[in-house]
């Protein structure tokens, strides 16, 4: 799972944090982190395992819960920076 969550999750959020999260990508994301964590169960979609389940035997958060904390992450890292760098100025 960590190589999963360091190399696809890095992937696939990269820059995520000043995305502006519609419902249209929200749910394409999911579907790719659903389909990339039940391949890594070997589970198939025959197998009638729910959402759910896969998300608990895998021990990962939904893509929507990973990508507010990477946003607050961000925001954090922003607000903390000196007010004559770029980002804390276009911040405010």
């Amino acid at each position: 799972m960590r190589l999963y969550e360091s190399v696809i999750l890095s992937t696939l959020l990269y820059s995520a944090e000043s995305w502006p999260l519609t419902a249209t990508s929200l749910k394409r994301l999911d579907g790719v982190h659903r389909r990339w964590q039940r391949s890594l169960l070997s589970v198939s979609w025959k197998d009638k395992i729910t959402n759910q389940e896969v998300r608990a035997r895998t021990k990962q958060h939904s893509i929507a819960s990973i990508h507010s904390e990477r946003s607050l992450r961000c925001l954090g890292h922003m607000l903390r920076m000196d007010h004559q760098r770029i980002p804390q100025q276009a911040l405010h």
